[in-house]
């Protein structure tokens, strides 16, 4: 394979593992908080 496609396929996985990595920090972030949220209503 050419040089430049091997590093743009390198780019693009670590964009792409990146961008995964965010995305599930950002989803297990928002579901602490609505597990946080019902505890305390559920103590009101």
């Amino acid at each position: 394979m050419e040089q430049g496609l091997m590093i743009a396929i390198v780019v693009n996985v670590v964009g792409i593992t990146i961008a995964v990595w965010f995305l599930r920090s950002r989803i297990l972030a928002k579901l602490a908080e609505v597990e946080a949220r019902k505890a305390r209503k559920r103590e009101d």
